[in-house]
């Protein structure tokens, strides 16, 4: 009786691994065709009791506009990434604001989860200024404060 609980239980796990895996390769799929439309950055809001919500945003580097916003969220392995179109448009100054994208309708999870997206993106465009500046100069290129690839 014992040996098979363990093997239900160990035949379940196994099935929670490979569908998990098989979502993360979905979403990675997703975003690499996200990631040629221009710089792109993924951001995470909430916990494990409360569901998480993460969001892809794409931005022009020179106008700082959002091209394409999706976000994934829900409690199975079955969730996808779908689109934002309200956001896309929306300088990424605007998208730091919760009282605006609260006054567009967007849950506060999912309001935050933008909000980190949209600052991520504007130290990546800062620091390939600053970079760019720096090369221009002919001094020393700082160097990134996150392993993170974002442009």
């Amino acid at each position: 009786m014992i040996e098979q609980v363990a093997l239900v239980a160990l035949v379940a796990w196994c099935l929670q691994l490979a569908l998990a895996y098989w979502q993360a390769r979905r979403f990675y799929r997703e975003v690499s065709r996200l990631r040629r439309l221009g710089p792109c950055a993924t951001a995470m809001a909430g916990g494990r009791y409360r569901g998480r919500t993460y969001v892809v945003l794409v931005a022009h580097p020179q106008q700082r506009t959002i091209l394409a916003a999706r976000q994934l969220r829900g409690f199975t392995v079955f969730a996808r990434l779908r689109p934002l179109p309200q956001l896309e448009g929306w300088h990424l100054d605007e998208l730091l604001s919760p009282e605006r994208l609260s006054a567009a309708g967007l849950a506060p999870r999912l309001a935050e989860a933008i909000g980190t997206a949209a600052n991520t993106l504007l130290e990546a465009f800062e620091r390939r200024k600053a970079d760019a500046a720096a090369e221009a100069d002919g001094g020393v290129v700082a160097p990134r404060r996150s392993l993170q690839p974002l442009v």
